[in-house]
């Protein structure tokens, strides 16, 4: 599975060499490990093509805080996913999952 995120602000925290982590999001822990392999793409706006995105790495949920249960990715960026458009049906706020092929 793969993730479209709307993230206006460009809240990345680079961990290291070409890997970041994004967060906080309103997502399932169970969804968030199905997307672990899959690719993650972030947008400005909804119908705007991606800017940034990349491999899911893997996951960390917040344990405490005004940010407590939602879910922070770690991610390896890759240039195939920027510039990447999804259409405008499955949003759920700021999210929408697709399976490999959408």
């Amino acid at each position: 599975m793969n993730i479209h995120l709307i993230e206006p602000f460009n809240h990345f925290v680079k961990l290291q060499d070409n890997v970041w982590e994004s967060g906080s999001w309103q997502l399932d822990e169970e969804q968030a490990k199905k997307l672990v392999g899959g690719e993650i793409y972030f947008h400005k706006k909804r119908l705007e093509p991606s800017f940034y995105g990349g491999t899911i790495l893997g996951y960390r949920v917040h344990r405490e805080g005004e940010c407590q249960g939602k879910i922070v990715f770690k991610l390896q960026y890759s240039l195939s996913c920027r510039n990447v458009s999804t259409n405008k049906s499955g949003w759920k706020k700021v999210i929408k999952i697709t399976d490999m092929d959408s």
